[in-house]
């Protein structure tokens, strides 16, 4: 069974919005008057919710335990209700486009302010077949991303995990390391959360008196290149926002280094720029060897991460032209290709000076970002006035998910203590 409701868009000349809620479960006719709210249709108004699945805690850590794979799993002290909502956001035209995001909140049965941990995933791929919420409903691994935030929930923060723009709209793809659109889908969350618990009646059958405290955006891999994204952008598209931190598991901030250190996207990342920016300005003619360029509409679009991984090469030589990979390995982009060079600088994040305080947990044996990248990126981050926390786990490969996790529990606990306090 599942609950849902949705939002309707107030019609010109309404001084109040009057959006009427229908729960299928036991509510049948509410209506809720949003006075003070942000109006329906904004960034981050809320479209629908939906029930989607009541975990217990028994449940929960049967889903952590799949994730985590023979390391401790935590003990979930809550049971989770997941919803799927869909809100608001801006797209690169500047029109309002739809997010899909799983919204998860542990049931307390006490007034709680929590930490939002806000979750956004690694590489899954370009089109909709790809997208993360698919993972868990056809039983693939693609990182096992509701695994992990239902486990943080499990320990008490509200979580969620929207969908990076355009997933579930068959017909567009997702601007795949543009760095514009992955800030408007974060801050955009973080907007759609508060709106969410100033919106939502309390449901006997979804009992929860848990609230927001500071909202943390975490991401893994190319998640973490979109929370720092946001964290650039924050003042400009959404200064009504704040964020308490950023967590970034590997973070993959340098589009440049990625295609030095993980070519196995860049495929994908080429064909996007190109689409966007204009062939004329981001030619993959000049970057990609022949044997990739053909096809390279079809076959960016057939494969989801799994697939990536197993057709493209994983070193830049086999992949680029040799002139291209020589600028590329040697640093010489900006010298040889400076459009392209600029393009990819533009979509590089986390050193817009945001001054937000980070946590960043690298492994030393990452294949994706290596160590010495990494911590020129903290160098740098730490310089634009941003407190950095930053681990590094030996012999870890790129995911320090299950590594970190007690770590980052503490770092938001410390992190909201400290910013109540001030």
């Amino acid at each position: 069974m599942h609950a849902s409701r949705s939002i309707p868009r107030p019609r010109a000349g309404n001084a109040v919005m009057r959006a009427t809620v229908g729960l299928r479960l036991t509510l049948t006719a509410l209506l809720l008057v949003l006075i003070g709210l942000p109006a329906a249709g904004a960034a981050g108004s809320l479209v629908t919710v939906e029930h989607d699945q009541t975990y217990s805690t028994a449940a929960v850590n049967e889903m952590a335990a799949r994730l985590f794979n023979g390391r401790r799993t935590p003990e979930a002290r809550f049971t989770v209700d997941v919803f799927i909502i869909r809100y608001e956001s801006t797209d690169l035209q500047e029109q309002p486009t739809l997010v899909t995001a799983q919204l998860f909140v542990p049931r307390y049965d006490s007034h709680a302010e929590r930490p939002v941990y806000i979750f956004a995933p690694g590489t899954t791929g370009l089109t909709d077949q790809c997208r993360p919420l698919r993972e868990h409903q056809i039983g693939i691994n693609w990182g096992l991303y509701r695994n992990h935030v239902l486990a943080h929930a499990g320990q008490g923060a509200i979580g969620m995990i929207p969908e990076y723009m355009h997933f579930g709209d068959p017909d567009r793809l997702q601007p795949y390391f543009i760095a514009e659109a992955e800030a408007r889908v974060l801050l955009d969350a973080i907007r759609a959360v508060r709106n969410y618990f100033r919106e939502q009646p309390r449901s006997s059958d979804y009992p929860s008196a848990v609230r927001p405290a500071g909202a943390f955006l975490a991401g893994f891999s190319q998640g973490g290149h979109a929370a720092f994204a946001a964290a650039d952008r924050n003042g400009r598209y959404a200064p009504d926002v704040r964020i308490a931190g950023i967590i970034g598991y590997g973070p993959t901030t340098s589009v440049e280094s990625l295609f030095r250190e993980f070519s196995v996207v860049a495929p994908s990342v080429i064909y996007v720029y190109a689409r966007y920016y204009g062939s004329d300005r981001f030619d993959p003619g000049k970057m990609l060897a022949d044997r990739w360029l053909e096809n390279l509409a079809h076959d960016v679009r057939r494969l989801c991460i799994l697939g990536l991984q197993s057709y493209y090469p994983w070193r830049p030589g086999p992949l680029f032209r040799p002139e291209f990979n020589d600028a590329l390995l040697n640093r010489r982009l900006a010298e040889n290709y400076p459009e392209i060079a600029h393009i990819l600088r533009k979509n590089s994040t986390g050193l817009g000076g945001h001054r937000v305080p980070a946590l960043i947990l690298q492994g030393s044996n990452d294949v994706v970002v290596n160590l010495d990248d990494q911590s020129e990126f903290v160098v740098a981050l730490r310089g634009g006035g941003s407190p950095v926390r930053y681990l590094i786990y030996p012999d870890t490969p790129h995911d320090t998910r299950q590594i970190g996790f007690d770590e980052v529990i503490r770092w938001m606990e410390a992190q909201t203590v400290t910013q109540e306090n001030r």
